[in-house]
């Protein structure tokens, strides 16, 4: 379906970029190949050290459009995602990673399923979009994966069912699926209601913001088309026990929350344990902690087991990933 004709709203791109030498030209690349009119791309550079910062100046000598923010210092992606956030001029923005490649129609289809669902079915609640992914490991292989909402008609998940989805696997009909920011679009003020995203996340930074997205009554709309290509590739943070980390304090900031659910924040705690040792290749670990929560937590454990199967292939990708970068 091609847009109303009718004046079109500004979309902002916004990519954050640090260390990036050997994939931001190409991802930048694909932010100025939208087929969309009128577009804003603003690129931060999140304090750099090696040669993203000179390949980001020659592009915007050649593309005088593009807009650079030079960090002082690193802040990382919650703190770059909040820059681009505050200089952000477009009703859209939809976020694009260093190292990815976004098909040419991903802003044209991200808008046109958010509005078509506001009129139809959101009212004044807000409304965020992902879409599915291709993701591509050093090894070369690749994966596709899901994202949230994906279903042709009717509501779409939302709401605390979705916020209990995301922390402690709570089923939900047409919720199964990864909803990464590098897929994701919302309206700029979706971002602004909020603060934008938690800067003390320097991982998880995203499945925080959507916690607090769903808990503010947001709705998740997906696209199942794969319109993103991302490369996984390592880094400081990219690490598993950056990842225990982060999450940990994830379940810590919505404890209430994840309690007055009826649900031990304990229980949330002791899972992403079982699944730390499952991604260090632990398997016996694994079993032991898994055995445990069976025995303490029968119900909770059986349907997070549940939800997780479908999701082996990426669990077991990622371990591989993890191993060859530790």
């Amino acid at each position: 379906m091609e847009p109303k004709d009718e004046i079109l709203p500004l979309i902002t791109i916004g990519i954050t970029a640090y260390n990036a030498e050997d994939t931001i030209e190409s991802a930048v690349q694909t932010a100025l190949a939208q087929n969309w009119e009128p577009k804003e791309i603003i690129i931060v550079n999140d304090a750099s050290t090696d040669r993203t910062g000179e390949i980001l100046e020659k592009m915007q000598n050649q593309n005088p459009d593009l807009l650079i923010v030079n960090l002082p210092e690193n802040r990382g992606v919650a703190g770059a995602r909040n820059a681009i956030i505050r200089e952000a001029r477009g009703s859209f923005l939809a976020f694009f990673d260093d190292d990815d490649q976004s098909d040419p129609s991903r802003l044209q289809k991200q808008y046109l399923h958010i509005v078509e669902y506001e009129e139809r079915y959101a009212g004044q609640q807000e409304v965020i979009c992902h879409t599915a992914r291709i993701q591509t490991y050093p090894d070369g292989q690749e994966h596709y994966e899901p994202t949230a909402g994906t279903n042709e008609s009717g509501l779409c998940p939302r709401g605390e069912a979705m916020a209990k989805r995301i922390l402690y696997g709570l089923p939900l009909e047409n919720g199964f699926g990864s909803m990464a920011s590098c897929s994701q679009m919302a309206r700029l003020k979706s971002y602004q209601s909020l603060d934008g995203f938690d800067e003390k996340f320097r991982r998880c930074e995203d499945t925080d913001f959507n916690i607090r997205f769903a808990l503010n009554g947001g709705h998740f709309v997906g696209i199942a088309e794969p319109l993103v290509r991302q490369r996984m590739t390592p880094g400081n943070e990219k690490t598993l026990d950056a990842e225990k980390t982060y999450y940990t304090n994830l379940i810590i900031k919505h404890a209430i929350f994840i309690r007055n659910s009826g649900v031990s924040p304990l229980f949330c705690a002791k899972w992403l344990e079982a699944k730390h040792e499952y991604l260090r290749g632990k398997k016996l670990a694994f079993i032991s902690k898994i055995m445990r929560l069976i025995l303490k937590y029968p119900r909770l454990s059986y349907r997070r087991l549940k939800w997780a199967l479908p999701n082996k292939k990426f669990n077991d990708h990622a371990q591989k990933f993890y191993k060859t970068f530790s």
